[in-house]
């Protein structure tokens, strides 16, 4: 299986793709929908950077140079987005195919409750399987979108990072799409000189 994998980050560009601030750094593990940590380490990307931006900023209605400011943990970082290659042997499990729910006996619900003990129950199963890659399923912004959950990361390479801007092309996109507004700047107070 060969895709092109995207992934929001906050990135040091001087900080080794494996370590904080780096590309291909995985955050501590615990609070994420697929994560079982001890048995395996997750990367969440998407199929789309729209739906990684969408992801990543969904939960702000305004989207305003604020958001892209790094973590305070990484102190001269920015967000951007990451493009990967994945090239794995193994496939994802497509929880977006009726066959593989049907298999599974896993519900449409059951995959999107916010209840991640649940979730986190059959990413286990999938994970013991030894099938699989990493799994995929629907984005919560946009059912086109694929959300992922990888831990196979052997199979994975890094293709480019760029810094996100408020005027980045897929950034639009993804804030249209979801319905958020894109502001440049703060709001200028009436009579404020320019």
């Amino acid at each position: 299986m060969v895709a092109t994998l995207y992934r929001v980050f906050p990135w040091q560009p001087d900080s080794a793709p494996s370590e904080p601030g780096g590309a291909l750094y995985i955050p501590p593990q615990g609070a994420g929908r697929i994560d079982n940590p001890g048995m395996y380490a997750v990367l969440y990307l998407s199929d789309t950077a729209e739906g990684a931006i969408a992801e990543a900023f969904g939960r702000f209605p305004e989207w305003t140079p604020a958001i892209l400011a790094g973590s305070p943990a990484l102190p001269r970082s920015t967000r951007a987005i990451a493009q990967y290659r994945f090239r794995g042997e193994l496939p994802l499990c497509d929880l977006d195919d009726a066959a593989r729910l049907l298999a599974l006996e896993l519900r449409p619900s059951q995959v999107v409750t916010r209840d991640y003990t649940q979730t986190r129950a059959w990413a286990r199963t999938i994970f013991e399987q030894s099938r699989w890659a990493g799994i995929r399923w629907w984005s919560y912004y946009r059912p086109e979108w694929g959300s992922i959950g990888l831990w196979n990361m052997a199979a994975l390479t890094l293709e480019n990072v760029r810094p996100l801007r408020l005027d980045d092309v897929d950034l639009i996109a993804a804030g249209r799409t979801i319905v958020r507004r894109v502001t440049a700047s703060a709001a200028r107070k009436p009579g404020a000189s320019r």
